[in-house]
């Protein structure tokens, strides 16, 4: 009954919000139609008015969220012969299809690379640091630049797969980052069921591997399938990169059309939907938490958060050498320089140049302040608004299940269109879903601290709030929060720098890598390098982050 009601709350807030959006953005929605039609001309008192009656604008607030309400979204405001329902959910089911076969695939490639670990724990060997390794660099590789590297060799050399449309090339460029994601989650579940006493004493007892192993899949699967579907909920909408490059007509490049456009209202039906779909693949991963972890624990299987240190700090200082030296390129001027356009790495250049002549080992050094700077301030940001939001409760992890299927980069397409695209745009877009892991962490482990004796016996004992908090449950949520946002650095990069590659980031022509991301498609091919070295430096990160908090088992 509390998750219904909370997801009303939720849908209800949502529905008012972006009934707003056109008052937010122009303080009149017959402003914000003009400014989307005709972007350079001043607007006219009779132009305004015959758009309101055309249009039938609501001319108040209270207007734009009764109509929101009651599901009508009006017409769109550049094709007024369609309505925004239908532009918007035109190409939904075109992403649904390439989000459920990508999260299929996604995970049994993680099972695969996972593989070595779940041996490991069946036969109590120590584990290595290759997978964690592959996970973060699969995780780490740019949506958008493994689409266009796969349209190239598989589509325009090979010609093995059409280079528009539907296909197996655009699901696999789907997969391959999910498998890294999906997979490090995996791993850290096979670590922490590894932990519970039943792995142990199977193998004290002589079960053989092959039914540990059997048993330890079917766990794993079981603790992550409510994963699962909420991942595949929030593919649907994260679908832009590839539809975009790929020219599908899907419901993600529905969103960045009417946010490039500024159509707000296909943005409205664009975020309900979201939303609608993150609140019925919430219920459903509740459903499945209950039917399949349920027995489980009934099966004498038990549970563990684990608190393992991380291990991978050697393998974390050797991979963050090569960021380090990037520092080197702050000493080098950014000066343009027509004749030495797209030269090649040489000892002059380390990273070659770029189509203005410009070094590129010092635009990425200058551009990290934006990415990895903005990054880690995003980072801290979201990581005090989660503690803080976490220890209010467990609400804060039934939320989170709902806005999975709202990804930073659909955010980040809705402010565009109210506000514009910027690189305070995008890091808005970012914390206002960043948060939402971290909260659930700190829920999650808060919760466990409280059912601890020590803290029972605390509050039995007449200790205040206050005191509670900052003896007994700060100690403990604080180095865990903490861990996960350090990990989580390199994602929010990645997400900053996909914002910068559509164009609703870091201006152009700024140093920002998914601006250079963005600049280097067109010379894929000519100059290979100008896209190799940003995207070798996003992966560089990821895996630097992964090795850091890697809890790998001792054994």
């Amino acid at each position: 009954m509390k998750k219904a009601l909370t997801a009303a709350v939720l849908l209800l807030i949502t529905s008012i919000i972006t009934a707003l959006l056109p008052w937010i953005a122009d303080r009149d929605p017959a402003m914000a139609v003009f400014r989307a039609r005709e972007a350079e001309r001043a607007p006219d008192p009779d132009v305004l008015d015959n758009l309101r009656t055309t249009l039938d604008l609501p001319t108040t607030p209270w207007q734009s969220i009764s109509a929101t309400l009651s599901g009508n979204f009006g017409t769109s405001w550049i094709n007024p012969t369609r309505s925004a329902t239908s532009i918007a959910w035109s190409g939904l089911g075109t992403s649904v299809t390439l989000a459920a076969s990508s999260t299929i695939l996604a995970t049994a490639l993680a099972f695969a690379l996972a593989w070595p670990r779940i041996r490991s724990v069946t036969t109590g060997r120590p584990s290595r640091a290759s997978d964690i390794t592959a996970m973060a660099v699969l995780g780490s590789i740019p949506e958008f630049v493994l689409t266009v590297v796969l349209l190239v060799t598989f589509a325009l050399r090979l010609r093995i797969a059409p280079v528009s449309g539907v296909s197996w090339l655009p699901i696999l460029a789907l997969a391959l980052p999910s498998a890294g994601l999906l997979g490090r989650v995996l791993l850290i579940t096979i670590d922490n069921i590894g932990q519970e006493e039943w792995v142990r004493s199977w193998r004290i007892n002589g079960v053989t591997p092959r039914h540990i192993t059997t048993a330890l899949a079917t766990r794993t699967l079981g603790t992550l399938a409510p994963l699962i579907v909420l991942f595949f909920a929030g593919t649907i909408a994260s679908t832009v990169f590839v539809e975009s490059i790929f020219n599908i007509p899907g419901f993600g490049r529905t969103a960045l059309n009417a946010a490039v456009d500024q159509d707000l209202p296909v943005l409205q039906v664009v975020v309900l939907t979201a939303v609608g779909i993150g609140i019925a693949s919430g219920a459903v991963a509740a459903l499945l938490r209950y039917v399949i972890l349920r027995p489980l624990r009934g099966a004498g299987f038990g549970s563990s958060l684990g608190r393992d240190k991380p291990k991978g700090l050697v393998p974390f200082i050797l991979t963050m050498t090569p960021l380090v030296l990037l520092l080197a390129g702050l000493r080098t001027e950014v000066h343009i320089a027509p004749t030495d356009r797209l030269l090649a790495p040489s000892a002059a250049h380390w990273l070659g140049t770029d189509q203005l002549g410009r070094d590129l080992l010092a635009r990425l050094a200058h551009g990290a302040i934006y990415t990895i700077g903005t990054a880690t301030a995003v980072t801290f940001v979201c990581a005090i608004v989660g503690l803080v939001l976490g220890l209010t409760g467990r609400w804060a992890a039934q939320v989170g299940d709902t806005l999975n299927a709202l990804p930073a980069v659909l955010i980040g397409l809705v402010l565009a269109g109210v506000f514009g695209g910027s690189l305070w745009t995008a890091a808005g877009a970012v914390v206002l879903v960043g948060w939402i892991p971290l909260a659930a962490h700190a829920a999650s482990v808060a919760a466990e601290a409280r059912n601890t004796g020590y803290y029972q016996w605390a509050a039995l004992s007449g200790a205040g709030l206050g005191r509670l908090v900052r003896v007994h449950l700060l100690p403990t949520v604080v180095p865990a929060v903490a861990r996960h946002a350090a990990s989580r650095i390199a994602h929010n990069a990645l997400a900053l720098a996909g914002l910068g590659f559509l164009g609703l980031g870091a201006p152009h022509d700024s140093p920002e890598w998914g601006v250079v991301l963005s600049e280097s498609i067109r010379y894929a091919e000519r100059a290979p390098w100008m896209m190799a070295a940003p995207t070798l430096l996003l992966i560089l990160l990821g895996v630097a982050a992964a090795l850091a908090t890697d809890t790998r088992l001792k054994r």
